[in-house]
């Protein structure tokens, strides 16, 4: 029997069923190029708009695992479309799907105003906005894997304290959990630098190793940017892993 759409959970009710539909893909429910159920069935076994049917079968269209065809309905796609999606995830679910225990080592904790670059990654226009600007050594089984600074984008009436992050570690938890802001999309760069004295240093490598450094702009599932983040990953202990496919 499928999942029960749950309206008191924070998580939004068109990715609560875009997750019911993809577990239902996954473990052979539909077949690749089966046809789903339709919107107006969709709509009565979960008792959701058709908005938010489309909503969700978008997402899943746009993550490869669905696709349409006008006037015929939206089908399941072969196996070689899913491979390689990227999801998002944190740093401390990044490291628990590896096997090793997040950590952390907090730098810097605080307010400030915004330089230039985060202001204008974080669309902010009010020349009195603060940001919450967190920068931290992250470990994997207490060893350091990267260094990450963070600038949050909060509303004016939410805060998150240290204590409470360095009892949760995950930036992306308190998020969701205290404040039912749902990291839903970002947009990543990545690119190779070499590793200063000082990062050297927090790192345990040797000065001019390669860090791999990845910048992230979070988004909410309002499409708010509230996130710009840097990390600098030792590249002797992290490696990304895509598949890529030509289109014929």
């Amino acid at each position: 029997m499928s999942r029960a759409i749950d309206p008191s959970n924070i998580i939004p009710k068109y990715y609560q069923l875009a997750n019911i539909l993809r577990e239902q893909i996954e473990n052979g429910t539909w077949k690749a190029n089966e046809t789903i159920q339709s919107e107006r069935q969709l709509e009565q076994q979960y008792n959701l708009s058709r908005p938010t049917i489309r909503q969700a079968i978008d997402l899943l269209i746009s993550q490869g695992y669905l696709y349409r065809i006008h006037g015929r309905g939206t089908f399941v796609s072969p196996p070689k479309l899913q491979k390689g999606i990227l999801e998002l995830t944190s740093f401390s679910e990044d490291m628990r799907n590896r096997g090793l225990e997040p950590g952390q080592i907090m730098l810097e904790f605080g307010l400030i105003p915004p330089p230039k670059k985060i202001k204008t990654r974080l669309e902010i226009s009010d020349s009195n906005k603060k940001v919450l600007r967190i920068k931290r050594i992250r470990t994997g089984n207490g060893e350091p894997i990267g260094i990450q600074d963070s600038y949050l984008n909060l509303p004016d009436d939410k805060e998150i304290s240290q204590q409470e992050l360095e009892e949760r570690g995950s930036i992306y938890a308190i998020l969701q959990e205290k404040f039912g802001i749902f990291p839903a999309e970002a947009d990543e760069t990545l690119e190779v630098t070499l590793a200063s004295e000082e990062e050297a240093d927090q790192l345990a490598i040797t000065v001019g190793s390669p860090l791999l450094l990845n910048e992230r702009i979070l988004y909410s599932q309002n499409r708010q940017a509230i996130e710009f983040v840097s990390i600098l990953y030792r590249g002797d202990r992290y490696k990304y892993y895509m598949r890529l496919t030509r289109k014929v």
